[in-house]
C-alpha cells in the first residue's frame, strides 16, 4: 500500500516537473509566451476627416492580423473638440497610449510630465528609427527630449478651383504673389463670377496667416524664450487686419457671421461647392479630403511673399507628430505599433501623404513610385513649398493655446465690427500680457 501511494506521488511529481520544463523550453525556444487571454489593448486618438479615418483603420486592421494579441481601440474625431478632449483625458490621467499632436500644442504636454519621452526606446533600438533623418527626428524633440515622431512633412496650403480660375480669365496662384496680389486676384473672382474669391484671405483664426506675415518682418507670433509676443510693432497687427476688412467690404471674402455659419469639416468648404474659388487656410496633406468633397480634383498653393519682406516666412512643419503617454502601460506594444507605423511599407501605401509627405527614405520611396494623382501633386507640391522656405517653427510655450484664444477673440469683434484694427492690437497685447 505504501508503494503503490509512493509511486503515485513520483509519478504526479515528475509529471508536473515536466509540464514545468516544457512550458519553459517553449518560451525559451522563441514559443509565443502570451496566450489569446493575454490580449493587450492600446488605445490611440487622432483627429481628422473621413478619408484619414478610413486610411487610418486600415493600417490599425493591417496591424492586428501581424499581431494578432495586440488589439488598436480607435480614437477619433474632427479637429474641433479634439484637444478639449485630450485636455479633459490629461487632466483626469485617462490618456490613450499613443496621441496624434501637433508640435505647437507638445510643450505644455511636455512641462506637465503627460507624455513619454522616447530617447531610451531609441537607444535601446526598441523603437526603430533607421531610414528616419535627423531632421525629420529634431522635429519630434522638445527641449532637447524625443517626445514625438514627425508623420511626415506638411507645408501651410490653400486650395483653388482650375475650372473657375479659367472661367473668370484669371491667372492661378503663384508662388511669386504678394499679399496685394492675392487681394487683387480675391476680388477679379467676384467681379467676374459673382462667387466669393476666398472663404477668407488666410488662416486668421488659428494664427497660422498673420505668423507667416509676422516672420516675414523679421518678427514671429511668440517670442523665442515663450514669456511674450515675438513681436513690438502693432502695426503690423493693424496692416494685416486692415487687409481682412478691406476684401470684405468688397464682398470678395466672406464676413463674419457667414464665417461662423460655415465652419466645418473640410469636404463642406466653400471651395468644394464652387461658391469660392479658393480655399486658404488648410495643409498640403489635406488634399485628398478637400479634392473627394469637391468631387474634382483641386490644387494647392503656397501662402503669399509679403511686398516689403526681410525674411522668408513660409515654413515647412512636420505635419503632426505621434507621440505616446506617459501613464501607458503598455511602451512595448506601443512601440510595436510605432515600427510598423514607419516602417511597413504596405501601410505606407494606404497612408499616402495624408499625413504629411512621409519621413521613412523606403516608405517615400515607395509611394512615390505608384503614387496617385493626389500624392504625385503632394510630393510636388512639398518640393516647392521647400524650396520656398525659412526656418521650422520653434516649440510654443504651454499657454499658447490661450494666446491664441485671446487673439481669435480680437480677430471676431474686428471682423463683426465692433471694435476697430487699432482697438483690437491693443486689446490683443493687453490680454496676451496678461496670460504671460
Amino acid at each position: 500500500m505504501f508503494n503503490k501511494k509512493w509511486l503515485i506521488l513520483s509519478f504526479t511529481l515528475v509529471l508536473v516537473c515536466s509540464l514545468s520544463v516544457t512550458s519553459s523550453a517553449w518560451w525559451i525556444f522563441g514559443g509565443d509566451d502570451k496566450s489569446e487571454d493575454d490580449q493587450v489593448t492600446i488605445r490611440f486618438a487622432w483627429w481628422g476627416s473621413q478619408s484619414r479615418h478610413e486610411r487610418t483603420l486600415k493600417v490599425i486592421e493591417l496591424f492586428e492580423k501581424k499581431y494578432p494579441n495586440i488589439k488598436v481601440q480607435p480614437e477619433y474625431t474632427g479637429w474641433s473638440g479634439y484637444w478639449d478632449k485630450m485636455n479633459a483625458q490629461a487632466a483626469g490621467k485617462n490618456l490613450p497610449d499613443i496621441i496624434q499632436h501637433v508640435r505647437k500644442y507638445m510643450s505644455g504636454y511636455v512641462k506637465n510630465d503627460q507624455l513619454l519621452d522616447l530617447t531610451p526606446y531609441i537607444k535601446n533600438g526598441t523603437l526603430d528609427t533607421a531610414n528616419i533623418g535627423d531632421a525629420y527626428l529634431e522635429m519630434g524633440k522638445i527641449y532637447g527630449k524625443q517626445m514625438g515622431m514627425a508623420t511626415g512633412v506638411n507645408a501651410p496650403a490653400g486650395y483653388y478651383d482650375k475650372e473657375l480660375f479659367d472661367k473668370a480669365g484669371v491667372a492661378y496662384p503663384s508662388t511669386d504673389d504678394t499679399w496685394q496680389d492675392r487681394a487683387e486676384m480675391f476680388k477679379k473672382i467676384h467681379d467676374k463670377l459673382g462667387i466669393l474669391g476666398a472663404s477668407t484671405p488666410a488662416a486668421q483664426q488659428d494664427c497660422t496667416g498673420f505668423t507667416v506675415y509676422l516672420r516675414q518682418h523679421g518678427a514671429s507670433f511668440f517670442a523665442e524664450d515663450g514669456n511674450g509676443l515675438g513681436y513690438d510693432d502693432d502695426q503690423l497687427f493693424v496692416d494685416f487686419m486692415k487687409m481682412d476688412l478691406d476684401l470684405i467690404n468688397a464682398g470678395a471674402v466672406q464676413n463674419a457671421s457667414q464665417r461662423q455659419e460655415t465652419a466645418g469639416a473640410i469636404e463642406e468648404d466653400l471651395v468644394t461647392k464652387q461658391k469660392a474659388a479658393t480655399a486658404t487656410n488648410y495643409w498640403s496633406n489635406q488634399l485628398a479630403a478637400i479634392s473627394t468633397g469637391a468631387g474634382k480634383t483641386l490644387y494647392p498653393f503656397l501662402y503669399p511673399r509679403a511686398k516689403d519682406q526681410v525674411q522668408e516666412g513660409r515654413y515647412l512643419n512636420p505635419a503632426m507628430l505621434l507621440t505616446v503617454s506617459k501613464n501607458t502601460e503598455h511602451p512595448e506594444e506601443v512601440m510595436k505599433f510605432l515600427n510598423f507605423w514607419f516602417h511597413d511599407i504596405e501601410a505606407g501605401k494606404i497612408l499616402g501623404t495624408d499625413r504629411g509627405t512621409p519621413v521613412e527614405s523606403k516608405v517615400k520611396a515607395a509611394i512615390k513610385a505608384d503614387a496617385s494623382e493626389y500624392d504625385k501633386i503632394v510630393f510636388d507640391f512639398v518640393d516647392e513649398a521647400a524650396a520656398n522656405a525659412g526656418s521650422v517653427l520653434p516649440a510654443e510655450p504651454p499657454i499658447a493655446q490661450e494666446v491664441i484664444r485671446a487673439y481669435e477673440e480680437v480677430y471676431w469683434k474686428i471682423i463683426y465690427k465692433q471694435i476697430t484694427p487699432e482697438q483690437g492690437a491693443k486689446e490683443f497685447r493687453k490680454n496676451a500680457s496678461a496670460i504671460f
